[in-house]
């Protein structure tokens, strides 16, 4: 029996912003990205949390990660954005915020501090990453570093061409527990390696109950171009 479409039951990702403040070779960000470089609209926003909010309430909603193809930080409301997803997802729910550090310092930090993330540096830019890095252990809030663009790469599912495959095989975990990212635009996703938006099945303004996941792409994209493979 096909186990597939099944349900959305948890919004793993919300991806704040499409803009980015490096161009690593590594990223589908580089050199053109296939999406418009934008902020996501705070009314978005509260409708990716309204969608969290129903997961949280269905008892399903686990970790939420504000991360995707930009750097979350940029945004102009980074910070009222993290204090209103600790606010939905409660206090005991990881809050998880990954950045490449060029904008991390003890200012920010210290504003982070009261809404208890787990943040992750990447070392993409190691003169950049090694202060951030000291800065958010100084206050409590470094949860790990990220090189895994050299000792554990992928292809972003296809969408990067030119950049080796180092990452062990792994069943894909968004399609086993029924994760889903939020893109910018309030598009619902399958995954969170979808760069162009191939794996849409839905918006943040459609009924929960309609959101379904499968997999997704061609042969050269999605799914089957993945190192992780279909549970």
């Amino acid at each position: 029996m096909n186990p597939y479409p099944r349900p959305v039951r948890d919004i793993h990702q919300i991806e704040l912003t499409t803009r980015c403040n490096l161009k690593c070779k590594y990223c589908p960000h580089y050199p053109e990205l296939p999406r418009k470089k934008e902020d996501m609209a705070w009314e978005t926003f509260e409708a990716s949390l309204a969608l969290v909010d129903y997961y949280v309430r269905q008892g399903t909603q686990t970790e939420l990660s504000l991360t995707g193809i930009g750097e979350a930080v940029l945004h102009p409301r980074f910070l009222e954005m993290v204090e209103r997803c600790r606010a939905v997802i409660g206090p005991q729910r990881m809050l998880t915020i990954t950045t490449n550090g060029l904008l991390f310092n003890d200012a920010m930090c210290t504003s982070l501090v009261p809404f208890h993330p787990s943040v992750f540096i990447s070392l993409h830019r190691p003169e950049k990453a090694g202060p951030a890095i000291e800065a958010a252990k100084r206050h409590g809030i470094l949860a790990g570093t990220n090189n895994a663009f050299a000792t554990s790469a992928f292809v972003w599912a296809g969408a990067q061409k030119n950049w080796f495959v180092s990452a062990p095989k792994t069943k894909c975990e968004y399609l086993r527990s029924g994760w889903a990212v939020v893109l910018v635009d309030g598009r619902v996703t399958t995954c969170c390696l979808d760069a162009d938006g191939s794996g849409v099945v839905g918006t943040v303004w459609d009924d929960p109950e309609t959101l379904k996941l499968a997999p997704w792409g061609s042969a050269d994209k999605g799914c089957a171009a993945c190192h992780m493979s279909v549970p």
